[in-house]
């Protein structure tokens, strides 16, 4: 059976619900923009409602390479499943909520990283949760920025496909 190290955390960001959704799923912006610099990524395909790509990333001093699918729930919730790769069967999660906090809309973006953990090192389930916890509060933040001080360039496409998924 295998084990998962499970992370979650929820991020306010200053900006509506369909232009965070759209640019958490834009990986062509993600790309050229270089919004996470540890992260890179390679599109193999993509459409309004689901993408496939590749993912290159760093855990634990180990180079990791994953094929993931993603698809979008009615509700807009966002899931990446790596289908090819080390953390095969893993997964990211991700849940937008429109909030206001003190006078100004935003969203909430809830995430959860479901990843493997690899087999006979489950006495790194500690440290990987440590490791994962660290780079999803950097990634959130490097999101966070892209759309709340550099402006996320959303194009009238996106946004029309993010006004009928929503």
């Amino acid at each position: 059976m295998t084990r998962f190290v499970e992370v979650s955390h929820t991020e306010w960001i200053a900006a509506p619900v369909s232009k965070v959704r759209a640019q958490f799923a834009d990986l062509r912006h993600h790309i050229a923009a270089n919004v996470h610099p540890k992260l890179s990524f390679e599109v193999l395909s993509e459409t309004d409602h689901s993408a496939r790509f590749v993912q290159f990333v760093r855990l634990l001093g180990i180079k990791q390479r994953d094929v993931f699918e993603r698809r979008f729930l009615a509700d807009g919730t966002m899931i990446d499943t790596s289908v090819e790769g080390f953390n095969k069967g893993g997964s990211l999660t991700f849940h937008f909520t429109p909030v206001a906090r003190q006078g100004h809309d935003g969203t909430d973006v809830a995430v959860t990283i479901r990843l493997p953990v690899p087999p006979l090192m489950g006495f790194l389930s500690g440290l990987l949760e440590s490791q994962v916890r660290r780079e999803l509060l950097a990634a959130v933040a490097e999101d966070k920025h892209d759309l709340e001080v550099r402006g996320y360039p959303m194009s009238a496409a996106r946004r029309d496909a993010q006004r009928v998924a929503a």
